[in-house]
């Protein structure tokens, strides 16, 4: 005699399917958070690894700049060697949003007299003395030594830069911020400049909002434009080679602050949605009010957030866990919706109450998980 096949309403068959919808429930939320979630830690990482790459290349003077052609090759054995050394005295700002930097900087160089060296004897390499990317907005002279052939001056520059600043892994972005200068009036084959790379440092004064200094380097590299710029006796396509000397400044921010007073209001919010899951769906203006309130809440957060950072199409950290805050409150009111629908369609309480539990804990370690992957990906390097 056969045994007769189980019913739909028999409990253990009702348990076995109650079992199968909340697991794949369960794994529809993994989804849902995970996949973005790794993706955004592989983009993370890769910004770092990225980044990493261009900075090696912009402090290394046999490789041209990141996206840059080469420099046109010109001999240098007859150009006029100049020492030349930075100390950075103050940085009075640094600015993502209005992408540019500003500090004073202690600038000096070394030189003999060559009468037959171009510039002559009246030779000051301070002269016709530009910053690439940037502008001179006042210098004064601290120190001149000249005695018998042997030049020493020392000038006090206070300096603005534009710099475009990658914000894909902001608030825990780091950035190389260079100092450039180049004298317009003399090309690398008259005139070659030599990094004081011992004497070089940053003052133990400088301090920034948010950051600190990681490290400082003094470097030469050669520098070409895509034009003769329309010096007469030059063909159009002769692009020229000029010294340029850098001083180049790593900085990153200084701890988890800034992270952790921009997102306060969005963790909280997010905690307040999840409260929703202990409070009977039947109750439809605590259970529901609290999401819409919350996503609220979220969503001027990211406006605030925005402020920080220029205008740009870069997908940032703090725009991924912005975004992870209000899709996880989005899941929380498809979740109260779903729970009163078991309530009152079904009209099985008990796997409402346990579909609360379930989502809740569900939903709270997909949070979790997703915000330390992002994290995680950002500060990888």
């Amino acid at each position: 005699m056969t045994p007769s096949p189980r019913r739909s309403d028999d409990p253990a068959h009702r348990s076995e399917e109650r079992k199968r919808w909340l697991t794949i429930w369960v794994g529809l939320l993994a989804i849902f958070f995970l996949v973005p979630a790794l993706l955004i830690a592989w983009d993370q990482r890769v910004s770092r690894i990225f980044e990493a790459r261009a900075w090696e290349a912009t402090l290394d003077p046999n490789s041209p700049d990141p996206g840059m052609a080469p420099a046109e090759d010109v001999p240098t054995d007859r150009a006029r060697r100049v020492s030349i050394g930075f100390y950075l005295e103050t940085m009075e700002e640094v600015s993502l949003h209005d992408s540019q930097w500003k500090g004073v900087l202690d600038v000096w160089c070394r030189w003999k007299d060559d009468a037959d060296a171009p510039g002559g004897a009246d030779f000051d390499p301070f002269d016709h003395l530009i910053a690439i990317n940037g502008m001179i907005t006042d210098r004064k002279v601290l120190r001149e030594i000249h005695d018998s052939g042997e030049h020493f001056v020392l000038q006090r520059l206070s300096l603005t830069y534009t710099r475009i600043f990658r914000i894909v892994n902001f608030p825990l972005d780091r950035h190389l911020l260079l100092a450039s200068f180049e004298n317009s009036a003399h090309p690398r084959q008259d005139l070659l400049f030599v990094p004081d790379q011992e004497a070089s440092a940053v003052s133990a004064r400088v301090a920034m909002t948010g950051y600190r200094i990681l490290r400082s380097h003094a470097v030469e590299t050669a520098h070409s434009y895509q034009t003769s710029r329309g010096i007469p006796g030059a063909s159009a396509d002769q692009r020229g080679a000029w010294s340029q000397p850098r001083f180049a400044v790593v900085i990153d921010r200084n701890g988890w602050g800034l992270m952790l007073k921009m997102f306060q209001a969005l963790f909280v919010s997010v905690a307040v949605a999840l409260l929703a899951c202990f409070i009977k769906p039947i109750h439809v203006d605590p259970r529901f009010g609290l999401g819409v309130g919350a996503l609220f809440a979220s969503v001027a957060n990211s406006y605030l957030v925005g402020t920080y950072v220029p205008e740009g199409s870069e997908f940032s950290l703090a725009d991924a866990i912005n975004l992870l805050g209000i899709g996880t409150i989005l899941v929380s009111l498809t979740q109260s919706t779903i729970s009163l629908w078991i309530y009152e369609s079904l009209g099985n309480q008990r796997l409402s109450r346990r579909f609360d539990r379930v989502s809740f804990w569900a939903i709270l370690t997909a949070f979790l998980a997703s915000l330390f992957l992002c994290v995680a990906g950002a500060v990888s390097l």
